[in-house]
């Protein structure tokens, strides 16, 4: 399958790496979120990817101009979903927002196009109901920092046609990633299904009061060799997809430990506007990231990349990536 155009739904933090990783690998990509100030909010955040590609991938000045040329940003579903080949959805986990936005899309697209959902958690049999082109619906899940960890982990409901599943799979090598096929349906696939459980571990530890973030993170780097806690990978994941995930479990299990986590999250970081590593600040601070977020648009920003090493005395200090 030939991708012309793909579409994203949700200009999140993992739907604006997916859109700017497509538009990086040479495809006419749009970006849609449902306002114009959510657009602008967007922007901020891809026009930090920049910085990003030239440390980690030694992407040229070239390369980077020609995937901005690509790249479209709108609060206009229709006009985003024109002649779109793959629309790859990554609005927040929840199924009532799923479900409403492919009930505004069902008029909108082709029997053709291909309908991706980024869900972390939901299974595709669960939202397959309400997919406007369920015979070409899957789950295609990625890793923060998609153009490092490039891995598309790919799953469908029973019965999807194996085009429908070839046609995933052409997608995730056009986009650069290493496409992994889920041959049974899990809620968190392979990544999430090992990832999400120490993570909220981590949380249930921190909500019940049993130790502290740095605390908890540091004892996890020093006993594991690894350059990152759970907490830091929280700052990357997104404060607010935690509570997202946090709440669905809830509704799933009825275990009270997750509305706790979801609500401690909310009153002590969400409703701050401390959302993690996107607006600078959540369990640990990152002041470089929200001085280039202030100077994006004044043409001020001098911040360099700088890659995030641990020492021994880095582990003493802090007991992760970022300051506490």
């Amino acid at each position: 399958m030939k991708v012309n155009k793909l579409v994203v739904l949700g200009g999140g933090v993992l739907g604006s790496q997916i859109a700017y990783q497509s538009a990086y690998s040479g495809i006419p990509t749009v970006i849609y979120d449902i306002s114009d100030d959510a657009v602008d909010a967007v922007k901020l955040r891809v026009a930090t990817f920049t910085a990003q590609y030239k440390h980690d991938l030694k992407a040229s000045d070239e390369a980077l101009t020609a995937a901005d040329s690509r790249l479209t940003y709108t609060s206009d579903l229709t006009k985003a979903a024109l002649n779109a080949d793959v629309i790859i959805e990554a609005v927040p986990e929840r199924p009532a927002i799923k479900e409403d936005v492919y009930t505004k899309l069902k008029p909108l697209i082709t029997p053709d196009t291909l309908l991706l959902t980024n869900s972390s958690t939901l299974l595709p049999s669960d939202l397959i109901q309400f997919a406007p082109n369920a015979q070409r619906f899957l789950a295609m899940h990625f890793a923060n920092q998609i153009w490092i960890h490039n891995v598309a982990e790919i799953m469908w409901a029973q019965g999807t046609p194996d085009k429908a599943i070839d046609d995933a799979v052409d997608v995730a090598k056009q986009l650069h990633m290493i496409p992994i096929k889920i041959q049974k349906e899990v809620s968190g696939y392979v990544m999430n299904s090992i990832f999400l459980p120490m993570i909220y571990a981590a949380l249930f530890l921190w909500a019940d009061g049993n130790s502290d973030p740095h605390s908890i993170d540091k004892d996890w780097m020093v006993s594991m060799s690894v350059d990152r806690g759970p907490f830091g990978f929280l700052d990357l994941m997104g404060l607010r997809t935690a509570v997202n995930i946090a709440k669905g479990y809830y509704q799933q299990t009825n275990d009270e430990r997750y509305q706790r986590v979801a609500d401690k999250l909310e009153n002590e970081y969400v409703s701050h506007n401390k959302l993690g590593a996107e607006t600078g600040e959540g369990f640990y601070t990152y002041p470089e990231l929200r001085t280039r977020i202030r100077n994006l648009f004044s043409h001020k920003s001098t911040i360099e990349p700088k890659t995030h090493t641990i020492s021994k005395q880095d582990l003493n200090d802090r007991g992760c990536a970022g300051s506490p």
